[in-house]
């Protein structure tokens, strides 16, 4: 596994010290079609009532699509649950990719929701098949609330959090302007998968792709980086938004999965509370500790030390991967306090706020900055204009999500107006 350091600082306001910002990215090296892991994944549907028409067309769409995509190692449970929960079929035992591709096509919408009797019965099955070696995947897609079975929040998210302890990871999908964004995105979090939107039925299978593209090119997993502030310097915080505990003086900043075909980033900040540095300050190292894939298709502990460390001048150094990924960051940040002001009420605030990033984004004179700042004032447009709906909401909220996470692959299916 790759991985790069760079360094961007500048003089406090008070000028009596440094703000150094420390841009670290990790690229994984996806095995050979060979070596890479084996998938055992469930892919759990909801057919309920309100699935109808277009949205579970494009889910019989993408499940196929995902089908399609396995090789003979692989192996997928399919299940489709409302109210009750049916295994619709799993490949293996005489049952072909083909053979279930045709039952996908034979799901229709029903009743209720039981999301979690869903869910559960997509862990079970993958945690029977479950091999240290395979790439082991619940997939949720759903359009509406859990009403049936538990419906509890955190009863939710900590079933999710124990099969990833077990060794079983959980991927969610939402589809359309009424699922609990909040529950799956929980989900996703605590059960060490990915959280989507499908905001429109045509997305369906974009969305599939980067799931699958993602689980084919896996590289390293269970990643996380633990920030040790130096002798110089005071570690501030991590501009992205990992989880992050804090134990002996250190940050434990948990990355998760790392693709071959996606770097991950994560900008930190220290404060060196001098100016007056003699030679090289020590400003910290970084610890990263993960378990990589290896081309004979085992998996490698690496735990690797990088120290960071330069001499610091009066006069600064700007460094233009940093201050971009910085600038994507706080749009990030602004997205989530125009939909909090929103909620509010604060209309008004709530545009002023994208304004004003969005003036700053245009300033950067990238393809993405510029795309981000016009987004922003649509935005803004449809929040003054009383227009902004639950849709609006929820694609707000994911495109932050996708920049605090690393996830640009994502946002070019997410995007509007792509």
């Amino acid at each position: 596994m790759k991985h790069d350091v760079l360094l961007d600082y500048e003089l406090t306001t008070a000028r009596d010290g440094f703000v150094v910002r420390a841009l670290l990215t990790l690229e994984g090296q996806a095995p050979a079609d060979a070596a890479r892991a084996p998938l055992n994944l469930a892919l759990v549907l909801d057919r309920s009532g309100s699935m109808g028409g277009e949205k579970i067309a494009a889910a019989r769409e993408a499940a196929t699509f995902l089908l399609r995509r396995l090789a003979p190692e692989d192996a997928v449970a399919l299940i489709a649950y409302d109210d009750v929960v049916d295994t619709v079929g799993s490949v293996g035992n005489g049952t072909t990719v083909a053979d279930l591709a045709r039952m996908v096509a034979l799901i229709a919408p029903g009743g209720s929701t039981n999301l979690s009797g869903g869910w559960l019965r997509g862990r079970e099955l993958v945690a029977a098949a479950k091999r240290d070696q395979r790439v082991n995947r619940v997939i949720l897609l759903t359009d509406g609330q859990a009403n049936a079975g538990i419906i509890d929040r955190e009863q939710l998210t900590g079933l999710a959090a124990t099969a990833k302890r077990n060794g079983v990871t959980t991927t969610t999908i939402g589809f359309g302007a009424d699922y609990d964004e909040q529950l799956l995105r929980a989900m996703a979090d605590a059960g060490g998968g990915n959280p989507y939107y499908i905001e429109q039925p045509d997305q369906a299978p974009g969305v599939f792709e980067e799931e699958i593209e993602g689980l084919l090119s896996l590289a390293a997993q269970n990643v996380s980086v633990e920030i040790r502030p130096g002798a110089d310097a005071r570690f501030v915080r991590v501009w992205h938004d990992y989880p992050v505990s804090v134990a002996n003086g250190a940050s434990r900043v948990e990355i998760g999965d790392i693709y071959g075909r996606e770097p991950k980033s994560i900008l930190i900040e220290f404060l060196v509370p001098s100016i007056a540095t003699n030679g090289r300050v020590d400003i910290g190292e970084v610890v990263i500790d993960a378990h990589v894939l290896t081309a004979e298709g085992g998996v490698d502990h690496q735990r690797v030390t990088m120290p960071i460390g330069a001499p610091l001048s009066p006069e600064g150094n700007a460094e233009p991967a940093v201050r971009h990924e910085m600038l994507l960051v706080r749009a990030a940040g602004a997205r989530e306090e125009a939909l909090r002001r929103e909620q509010m009420g604060d209309a008004a605030g709530a545009a002023d706020a994208l304004r004003r990033m969005a003036s700053e984004l245009a300033l950067g004179g990238t393809p993405t900055t510029l795309e981000q700042a016009a987004d922003l004032r649509i935005v803004a447009e449809k929040i003054e204009a009383r227009s902004f709906d639950a849709a609006d909401a929820k694609y707000m909220a994911q495109r932050a999500y996708n920049t605090h996470r690393a996830k640009a692959t994502y946002e070019d299916k997410l995007r509007r107006g792509r």
